[in-house]
């Protein structure tokens, strides 16, 4: 409830409201850019110009309660922008910093080889599983912020699920 009211906050104007907003916001905004780009400063770059957007842009948010939707599509189109921009499709990374900024307890290998899968995935479902399971929204925001009906949400869902069941499995086996 708390965050409804910065976010009317910062629809009228209140600085301070906007960068609280942004606060709890980052860490989030940043995994979704890193898992997109392997880069730390592109996905840097990439969250200064979201950050640019949404502050340009708050006072269009109609509805305080779909901020979290609505940061998450500027993050998208950004994300989607800069990537063909620059060409990194499909550019070499670091695996080691890929580790080091995504990796957090004790299920390494786990946790690289479910964020590989991801990436594997064909845009339209990576954007469907990062936004439904490590954003943690339910289907209807993944809906909003898609701008995809609900029901091709849930089709993409189960099928990226599919796909990366198949890839941990192959990984596994290959080992």
């Amino acid at each position: 409830m708390e965050e409804i009211i910065l976010v009317k906050r910062a629809i009228k104007g209140d600085r301070k409201a906007f960068e609280e907003l942004i606060h709890i916001y980052s860490d989030r905004l940043y995994r979704e850019a890193y898992i997109r780009c392997k880069h730390e400063d592109d996905a840097k770059e990439i969250i200064q110009e979201t950050i640019y957007k949404a502050y340009r842009n708050i006072s269009s948010l109609k509805e305080p309660k779909y901020f979290k939707t609505w940061i998450s599509r500027i993050l998208i189109n950004t994300s989607n922008d800069y990537i063909s921009k620059i060409g990194m499709i499909d550019l070499e990374h670091d695996e080691s910093s890929y580790i080091k900024e995504i990796i957090v307890d004790d299920k390494i290998e786990t946790k690289i080889d479910l964020y590989n899968a991801i990436d594997e995935l064909e845009d339209k479902y990576k954007d469907a599983i990062i936004l439904r399971y490590i954003h943690d929204m339910k289907i209807e925001e993944v809906s909003k912020v898609l701008n995809r009906p609900i029901n091709t949400i849930k089709t993409h869902l189960r099928k990226a699920i599919f796909d990366m069941k198949n890839l941990l499995k192959e990984g596994y086996s290959n080992e």
